[in-house]
């Protein structure tokens, strides 16, 4: 069995890549996490769930894609740019932080010792991209979690039942979440209308508005099926090797919905002036 796998190290710190001959098993894991071998972790409290640098990574992916996501919905020179930038940073505490967490979550409820990691190069992208072309590259890190080494080929099926739930958990809660904003948002709509009197009726449209349709977005550009055997790949690809007919349902209801918002069957960017 072992003269099937090949050992992969990349980054710093190294990221090793367990993976067959076959393309379509391979496993992503930080040799410094520790697999847990007895069982399932158990925790003293919420927080012995987290490490410092685990803490560090998700605050400062958090401050940088608010930071992209404001300067594509407002010019950064303008004094309303700030008030984007809070809406955008509330926003993505639901959709990005709760997405990490239920990776992370689920990967535990399995034994496996799992912590988030910010990706440096593609936050800079997504700030650039943002920036330049009014795009943001929403893949600011990943939850790595570390199971066995040997489980993938030991246990291939239940690994990869595993792997996709573990994958599915996030865009699953961003769909929560963007339901969660989407009625928040109408009940404004009923209330108040389309005229927001005051600073705070006005940026309850912002930040409901935003969130459901940033939620979304981070549930459909999550769920596409990319990944190859030198990627580890996105949330879509890990479900669609798992169960395709999952993989459509929670790929299509954000896609479908996201684009209603942007060409305005649902009338939030018009609302909130975008």
């Amino acid at each position: 069995m072992r003269k099937e796998v090949k050992i992969v190290k990349r980054g710093s710190p190294s990221v090793r890549i367990y993976r067959k001959k076959n393309p379509w098993e391979f496993i992503p894991f930080k040799s410094n996490l520790g697999y847990n071998n007895g069982g399932r972790k158990k925790f003293r409290n919420f927080a012995s769930r987290f490490s410092t640098k685990e803490v560090e990574d998700i605050l400062i992916a958090w401050v940088a894609l608010s930071f992209a996501f404001a300067v594509v919905l407002y010019p950064i020179s303008g004094k309303g740019f700030l008030l984007y930038f809070l809406a955008s940073f509330i926003v993505l505490g639901a959709a990005f932080i709760l997405h990490e967490l239920m990776h992370k979550f689920v990967a535990q409820s399995y034994g496996y010792e799992a912590q988030f990691r910010m990706f440096p190069f593609f936050l800079i992208l997504a700030v650039v991209m943002a920036l330049l072309i009014g795009f943001v590259f929403a893949l600011p890190g990943a939850t790595i979690f570390e199971p066995d080494p040997q489980e993938p080929y030991t246990d291939p099926k239940g690994f990869t039942e595993r792997y996709g739930k573990i994958s599915l958990a996030g865009p699953l809660i961003d769909i929560v979440a963007g339901f969660i904003f989407l009625g928040l948002f109408f009940l404004l709509y009923m209330f108040i209308g389309t005229n927001a009197n005051g600073p705070a009726a006005a940026f309850g449209y912002i930040v409901t508005g935003l969130g459901a349709f940033i939620s979304f977005y981070l549930a459909a550009f999550n769920m596409l099926p990319l990944g190859s055997v030198s990627f580890v790949g996105l949330d879509g690809y890990k479900v669609w090797r798992w169960n395709r007919v999952y993989w459509a349902i929670f790929f299509i209801l954000p896609v479908t919905i996201t684009v209603l918002i942007y060409i305005g069957y649902i009338p939030i960017l018009s609302v909130i002036g975008l």
